[in-house]
């Protein structure tokens, strides 16, 4: 494994505990975006949804390793996955199938709420505007550069559907257009995948 990539592992591991501690600690927002939003209940499971997505999204990412996450209250599966692509890029999806609709919204108010706060963050919920009508979303991104001085971008982009919460973090030293482009393409196949 190159020390790039590893640091890129570090950083965004880094990232996802930061976000994860603080979404777990803040209460949701006073006022939240207005989107339209889904009132369907999706019946596929957590793994499948990222299997699926993995087969057809065209930035051509590739699984490398998934893992089912622990039981957590109002969650009925949800699972993690690191996928590759031949360019360097790399990625962490999150699916988190949740008992209610009512219980992936305020995952995602806290979700978000965590991620604003964040010195650094550009926010690119524009990149996800089109899976809006399904739910809500919210993207940001980062210029990082890493202990080694290497430069990273990171492009991250939560969404819901449902009672389904979808979660994209990607990381690369390759242009940050192409990879608010992958953003949107692995977004899209999970969408797709999430019935």
């Amino acid at each position: 494994m190159s020390r790039r990539l590893l640091v890129g592992i570090v950083v965004a591991v880094l990232i996802i505990a930061v976000v994860v501690a603080l979404a777990a600690t803040s209460p949701p927002p006073e006022t939240t975006p207005t989107t339209t939003e889904t009132s369907t209940s999706i019946s596929a499971g957590a793994s499948s949804i990222i299997a699926s997505a993995v087969q057809t999204n065209p930035a051509g990412f590739v699984l490398q390793s998934s893992k089912t996450a622990g039981p957590r209250s109002n969650v009925t599966a949800s699972d993690w996955a690191w996928i590759v692509d031949q360019d360097g890029s790399y990625a962490n999806v999150t699916v988190i199938v949740f008992s209610s609709i009512n219980a992936s919204q305020t995952y995602f108010d806290r979700f978000v709420t965590g991620v604003i706060g964040l010195p650094g963050y550009t926010d690119i919920t524009s990149n996800l505007a089109s899976f809006q009508q399904y739910g809500r979303c919210y993207g940001y991104g980062e210029d990082i550069t890493s202990a080694a001085g290497s430069n990273i971008d990171v492009a991250s982009g939560v969404c819901t559907k449902g009672n389904v919460f979808l979660e994209v973090q990607l990381g690369s030293t390759i242009q940050f257009s192409s990879l608010e482009g992958d953003l949107t393409g692995i977004m899209g196949a999970l969408y797709q995948s999430a019935t």
